[in-house]
């Protein structure tokens, strides 16, 4: 499947899609992630980045001048090695991964809800700093491809790989 440049539509349409192609067998290219841990992840991630924890200092801290560098230059994940090992994984917050994959779409869904009610919303923590739509939009589109990619689900993740 060719993934789509539209945010939106991939995350939405292809995002559901491209799921119901991973098993809990499934093998990873890389990293420790079983395919539930990683469809818990994205899901964890998407939700809880929306949330607005303190405010903003008046210098950003490294990590998020990290954050706003990563995003401007476009959210590229890219795998590093990690000491972390299977024990490290949290425990499974669902049943099975099937129950896991459907609650992908209402992470995706209260993305986009938040900022079609608050058009102007931006979330903050402490490691990332900011975000707005554009930010969100941008890094959660990059963060699923980068696991599906992970997973098999697409074939390439960015240009310059082989």
């Amino acid at each position: 499947m060719i993934v789509s440049t539209d945010k939106r539509e991939f995350l939405t349409m292809q995002v559901p899609e491209l799921l119901t192609k991973l098993a809990s067998t499934s093998e990873a290219k890389f990293g420790i992630m079983t395919p539930q841990h990683m469809v818990e992840h994205l899901t964890w991630v998407t939700k809880s980045s929306l949330a607005r924890n303190g405010e903003p200092e008046a210098e950003p801290n490294d990590s998020q001048q990290f954050f706003r560098k990563f995003i401007s230059k476009g959210a590229v994940f890219k795998h590093r090695e990690s000491d972390k090992t299977k024990e490290d994984l949290p425990t499974l917050k669902y049943g099975s991964l099937q129950e896991a994959i459907e609650k992908v779409p209402d992470a995706v869904d209260r993305l986009y809800q938040t900022f079609e009610q608050q058009p102007d919303y931006k979330s903050y923590n402490p490691m990332m700093g900011e975000f707005d739509f554009n930010d969100h939009e941008l890094f959660h589109y990059e963060h699923y491809k980068y696991h599906f990619y992970q997973f098999g689900l697409i074939d390439k993740y960015y240009a310059d790989e082989a």
